[in-house]
């Protein structure tokens, strides 16, 4: 039996160093927009007050004041850019003067909750608006082991002792790690005075899902030091869906870059090759003819709605996501795909 793995790791060791080991093609495709808002917010709100973001139902192991201050900073800067470059007359309420207003109460206890203390101290510093935030961070990591061809057993047991044919090959354990960030955020702008929400956004959970591979041949142990940092994860979604909320009453620039895999069709790896060409008429044909062939190819149903949306056909594009969307409900770009499109469309 040693001599029968040893053969299989001869030819995969040879295999390895004469690179001809199959790889997937990926093609990185690149969305660059400027939304303007479908409703003009009235100049009587412009003075606003930005709270800084609830946090009360975050994992603890999230550094929740940090993300509460960051997610209040985020929104005040986009608020100020759109007063620099798009001349429209924010003003916007000093953070620390409410705070003293609020009897250095934590800000984040406003929430998109009804405060009588955030609501009050907002109306003593002026402020015709009042911006909350609830943000919630969860996140679920998962250890497990996997069995790895040892170098050592390779080079210096199998080899030595007269060819892999004549030797053992022995197998190591090594770590994989598994992570997915889950982040959920609520907006609303609100009347001070009334109460009255002016503008909110509820936006549906996305996530960041990561996890580590071992190659069979030769792997080692790979931890969460080998994935995305946390807080470039994090960051990244609140960004994305504070644009979402705020492209609703000023212009927002939205930037994306994102990823197209092929499924194992011939003629979705031809897809991708054309997207990667930017070719996107060929690419759609070449992905309507993977899906014609396999219906819930999801991966080639996405590609055809990458390749619509390049092409401005905004409504077949919806379409092909949505369906890619139905067979992989829980893909994060398969959503921000959808409401990307809704956006242009």
């Amino acid at each position: 039996m040693k001599s029968v793995i040893a053969g299989v790791a001869s030819c995969l060791v040879l295999a390895v160093f004469a690179g001809c080991t199959p790889k997937s093609q990926i093609a990185t495709v690149s969305f660059n927009e400027r939304t303007q808002p479908k409703t003009v917010l009235s100049e009587q709100y412009m003075q606003v007050a930005v709270l800084n973001a609830r946090m009360d139902e975050s994992d603890a192991q999230v550094d929740q004041a940090k993300w509460s201050s960051m997610t209040a900073d985020m929104l005040q800067h986009y608020l100020e850019q759109a007063r620099e470059k798009y001349h429209m007359p924010f003003k916007l309420v000093d953070r620390e003067h409410l705070k003293f207003a609020m009897g250095e109460k934590d800000l984040a206890s406003a929430g998109v909750t009804d405060s009588g203390d955030a609501m009050g101290a907002a109306q003593l510093q002026g402020a015709k608006a009042i911006l909350t935030s609830k943000v919630t961070i969860k996140i679920d990591k998962q250890v497990g082991k996997k069995r790895t061809i040892d170098a050592m057993s390779v080079f210096g047991g199998g080899w030595s002792r007269g060819g892999y044919g004549g030797g053992g090959v022995d197998s190591t354990e090594v770590d994989e790690e598994a992570r997915n960030i889950t982040v959920t955020c609520q907006f609303q702008l609100k009347d001070p005075a009334t109460n009255d929400i002016i503008v909110s956004h509820n936006a549906m959970p996305s996530q960041h899902f990561e996890n580590t591979k071992s190659g069979f041949f030769f792997g080692s142990s790979k931890t969460e030091a080998d994935m995305t940092p946390r807080d470039r994860a994090i960051g990244a979604i609140i960004e994305q869906q504070a644009k979402e909320f705020l492209c609703k009453f000023i212009p927002v620039e939205f930037s994306e870059e994102i990823r197209v895999e092929h499924s194992s069709n011939e003629d979705s790896v031809a897809g991708v090759r054309a997207l990667i060409m930017e070719d996107y008429e060929a690419a759609l044909g070449s992905f309507k003819q993977a899906i014609a062939a396999d219906g819930t190819d999801h991966k080639s149903l996405f590609g055809a709605g990458v390749a619509c949306e390049k092409l401005k056909r905004y409504d077949d594009a919806r379409k092909y996501y949505k369906m890619a969307q139905s067979f992989k409900t829980d893909n994060a770009a398969y959503n921000a795909a959808i409401q990307r499109v809704s956006r242009a469309g």
